[in-house]
């Protein structure tokens, strides 16, 4: 049973990797092909992740999921930067005010995920 839903995931993320990447190289605007890139990274990620564990490699899926995981901080902190820029270049103090929020909620979430990560 665990296979196949590994099997599903591992087919999910290659239909988004292809579609993503299709987009990324029919799109002319940088600001999609932005956005899109992270995601790629993501479902590259699960892709390797799931197939690892198909071929029973856990210490690979392991490490694929820490990728994945860092990948994710990664953008997130990045975008929570860009934020935080855009709002002083704008001066609008109340948005750089509840950024903190999203801060403070992002590295809640990194500090338990680094400790369930670290169990493993």
């Amino acid at each position: 049973m665990k296979s196949i839903k590994n099997i599903k995931q591992t087919t999910t993320a290659l239909i988004v990797f292809v579609l993503l990447t299709y987009i990324l190289f029919n799109s002319s605007d940088l600001l999609t092909k932005v956005i899109i890139i992270p995601f790629i990274i993501f479902s590259i990620g699960l892709f390797l992740k799931n197939i690892s564990l198909i071929l029973g490699k856990v210490k690979i899926a392991i490490l694929m999921e820490k990728i994945y995981v860092i990948a994710f901080f990664l953008y997130y902190f990045g975008f929570l930067i860009y934020w935080d820029y855009i709002s002083i270049i704008n001066k609008d103090y109340v948005s750089l005010i509840l950024s903190f929020l999203a801060w403070f909620g992002g590295l809640f979430v990194a500090y338990k995920r680094s400790l369930k990560l670290k169990n493993k």
